[in-house]
């Protein structure tokens, strides 16, 4: 109770135990007393009915309000980048590709095979092979064909000769 005057009134909170059905006897003693106290509870009354009124008429919106309402405030959310985590995946690749690059500059010099000079050799008789394919008045490749046209020309000559009427001498 709060002390106003001569006269002790009801606190906020007896008045909020009252409305909640919650108060002590001293204090809705009081109530049913004090004409002051009274229309406090009633104008608290009042307010909580309304509050209670405007809050079922929010919630009775149609669904398709409050799916609005997530989506809005879905979006208003700042949410950290998914790739932060990834950033830096390149490092190790890049740091492997360095050491791969190292390696091959500093490789041992001996490691490396030098021109040999037989190699030199190969390629002056390869040039010479070239040379004497070129001279040929029928290459390589085509000698066994040479052969066939060859023994085709020899048979029809034999056969010419058998056919004209004798062995010619």
């Amino acid at each position: 109770m709060e002390k106003h005057g001569k006269t002790q009134h009801c606190s906020e909170d007896a008045i909020t135990a009252y409305l909640a059905g919650m108060a002590e006897r001293e204090d809705a003693n009081h109530v049913a007393a004090c004409l002051d106290c009274y229309a406090r509870v009633e104008r608290a009354r009042i307010e909580m009915e309304h509050l209670h009124a405007v809050a079922e008429a929010l919630a009775s919106r149609p669904e398709h309000f409050w799916n609005r309402q997530r989506v809005a405030i879905m979006d208003r959310i700042p949410y950290p980048r998914q790739g932060l985590g990834r950033r830096w995946l390149w490092a190790p690749g890049a740091a492997l590709a360095f050491a791969v690059v190292l390696l091959v500059l500093m490789w041992p010099a001996q490691v490396r095979t030098p021109v040999s000079p037989k190699q030199e050799i190969a390629d002056d008789v390869l040039l010479s092979e070239i040379q004497s394919d070129l001279e040929r008045p029928v290459p390589r490749a085509l000698e066994p064909a040479t052969l066939l046209v060859r023994a085709r020309n020899d048979m029809a000559q034999s056969s010419k000769r058998h056919t004209s009427g004798g062995v010619q001498e």
